[in-house]
């Protein structure tokens, strides 16, 4: 008999974000009890910002057995760049459907029911019984399952206790961030935006911003969100700076928005204006409280530990530049849950298959970041660097449709 008492068996997901809740439904579509445990004590659908979406992604959704809205997002024809003027720079056509995290993760989140979710439990312990695994909570829940998922994220604790040699690795830059009100954004400044995702060039990293759902996840126009981000080079010790509230504490993880010093905000404003197109400066200026986002990345040696595996950005964490977090995150759950239905020797091949994947688009993005943070003094990495600032290649390579060229390669 199995931990659950069920005919196929139980699976503890640790983390209640975009790859837990996958997985979740995925596994419930074929027979399996999975019960989410979420360290926050709250909801978590007002976090995250804009993402862009992907066929994956959508197929992830159908295959759980989910029926889709109509409608997932803000349709973009594609991208444009201005100089420091204002003046176009580029153009490129590149139509996609651009969401925002909280509109995917409502959707998600309404499929499992509250009863299998569970907020407020902080893995801190993780214990083998033959063919079970015990999760161990800091509120003294101890939960038993035939599979543990770590589905936590970046600094996932399934990782930690499992894989302590793979941390993630501060790429030397962070990216402040925005999300308003479009009724906020000038009029002519969204008819200069031309429904695209808008780009403006500075040094040590560009300003990008799109329209996604506004609130209720709206999607007619004057009813939507602007999502914008600046990436910033940045050494660590200087994020540890904007981490860090006005009584002195560090918040390493992620400091909340409206415990940003304003200081920092105002210095944001003056290099916007410094460095922007006028159009990015009054997204800027409208942005009443921006919040921060350190930029990491690594890939753990492994997906699979006895009976527990990685998935999402617990087990490869990508920079966001190629714009693939939920969708690899989605098929990270969805591929796993039919590898461990069918059993024996698949779940090696889903391990094999999911870890060259990350490799590979871990290696993108840093392909596509590599202007940005610390510049090497090796030749090539300098040319590599300069490659992908041209305004051609960034306008068509970052968050890419057509990913498959970069990363299947």
């Amino acid at each position: 008999m199995t931990p659950s008492g069920s005919a196929k068996g139980r699976v503890i997901i640790i983390g209640g974000s975009m790859a837990g809740l996958f997985a979740a439904v995925t596994l419930r579509s074929l027979g399996w009890q999975a019960d989410i445990y979420e360290r926050a004590g709250e909801a978590l659908a007002n976090r995250g910002a804009g993402i862009a979406t992907h066929d994956e992604l959508y197929a992830a959704v159908r295959d759980a057995g989910i029926d889709l809205r109509e409608e997932m997002g803000v349709r973009s024809k594609g991208r444009i760049m201005f100089d420091r003027d204002g003046k176009l720079l580029g153009r490129h056509d590149l139509p996609q459907i651009m969401t925002s995290w909280g509109l995917i993760y409502r959707f998600l989140r309404a499929q499992v029911d509250d009863a299998r979710y569970h907020n407020g439990h902080t893995l801190c312990g993780i214990e083998h019984h033959g063919d079970s695994v015990v999760a161990v909570f800091e509120n003294g829940a101890r939960i038993e399952g035939d599979w543990l998922l770590g589905a936590d994220g970046t600094r996932s604790s399934v990782r930690a206790i499992v894989a302590p040699e793979a941390p993630a690795q501060y790429c030397g830059y962070f990216g402040w961030r925005g999300l308003i009100d479009e009724a906020l954004v000038p009029a002519p400044v969204l008819a200069d935006f031309d429904q695209r995702m808008a780009f403006g060039m500075a040094p040590g990293g560009h300003w990008l911003g799109y329209l996604v759902a506004g609130p209720d996840d709206a999607l007619q126009p004057g009813q939507r969100w602007y999502n914008w981000g600046w990436y910033r080079t940045a050494t660590a010790a200087t994020l540890r700076d904007h981490l860090t509230d006005a009584s002195g504490r560090h918040h390493e993880n992620g400091i909340p928005h409206d415990l940003i010093r304003g200081e920092l905000i105002e210095a944001l404003r003056k290099e916007a204006h410094a460095y922007l197109p006028p159009q990015v400066q009054s997204v800027v200026d409208a942005t009443a409280r921006p919040f921060l986002q350190g930029i990491y990345d690594f890939c753990a040696p492994r997906f699979l530990y006895e009976r527990v595996a990685l998935l999402g950005d617990a087990a490869a964490t990508a920079r966001p530049h190629c714009g693939m977090g939920v969708s690899k995150a989605a098929v990270d759950a969805a591929t796993f849950a039919r590898a461990l239905d069918e059993g024996g020797a698949a779940l090696e091949a889903w391990q094999d298959a999911r870890l060259a994947y990350a490799r590979q688009t871990v290696a993108w993005s840093r392909d596509l970041g590599s202007y940005i943070g610390p510049q090497y003094d090796d030749a090539l990495q300098r040319a590599k660097g300069a490659h992908h600032q041209r305004p051609a290649v960034l306008l068509g390579a970052t968050a890419a449709s057509d990913y498959q060229r970069y990363v299947y390669r």
